[in-house]
């Protein structure tokens, strides 16, 4: 073997496959399996995985966002207020301003949530999520005039909407109209026919009316 042959060293690497699919960096894999983790339904892991992925880029969009979500399901209603907050202020998003005004409403700061949920209407105006987080943002507020409203702007969105029709069910047995309540919450079974609740409104209903 001569000297050339003696200084050859072989990579184990194929150099053309490295460059169509290079190495993902350290935050990219702690993002990924955050989110693997999220679907799972694991939201303690994902949240740990989406801190990790923040240490590389404390102001990465989708890692907030991804740690936001996960403390929602985990009742960290400050913490996740930060993250989303922390999102806005870098650019933001719809999906940011939602996750702030969850955020505040979990935390009873209903109006501020209620004014981040306008926001969003603004944009929006069909926008389900927001107009049903407004329906029991209203129940808790005692807000009679704005349940009628927002029910009714989402049933003529979603006809088949359960917080709509909830609030416009709670409405009418609050107004004594049963025959109304008796509609909605037949409406209500029919979409959710395993609702003990709803089953057990419409025969509350129908027995005021008989």
């Amino acid at each position: 073997m001569d000297n050339a042959d003696e200084k050859w060293q072989w990579v184990d690497e194929d150099p053309i496959e490295k460059l169509l699919h290079p190495p993902q960096s350290s935050s990219a894999k702690f993002r990924a399996e955050g989110h693997a983790q999220f679907q799972r339904g694991r939201f303690e892991e994902a949240a740990d995985a989406f801190r990790r992925a923040l240490r590389d880029n404390p102001e990465h969009a989708e890692a907030l966002a991804g740690l936001g979500s996960c403390l929602l399901h985990l009742d960290a209603a400050e913490e996740a207020l930060s993250c989303f907050e922390r999102l806005l202020e870098a650019g933001g998003c719809e999906a940011a301003l939602l996750g702030m005004a969850v955020a505040l409403q979990k935390l009873a700061r209903y109006e501020e949530a209620d004014r981040a949920y306008r926001e969003l209407l603004e944009i929006n105006p069909d926008s389900d999520e927001p107009l049903a987080n407004l329906i029991a943002l209203s129940v808790a507020r005692q807000d009679a005039a704005a349940v009628a409203e927002y029910s009714g702007r989402l049933l003529r969105v979603q006809p088949r909407s359960k917080a709509a029709l909830q609030g416009l069910a709670m409405l009418a047995m609050r107004n004594g109209d049963r025959t109304a309540a008796t509609e909605y919450y037949t409406r209500l079974v029919e979409v959710d026919p395993d609702s003990f609740e709803g089953w057990a409104n419409l025969r509350h209903a129908q027995q005021r009316i008989a």
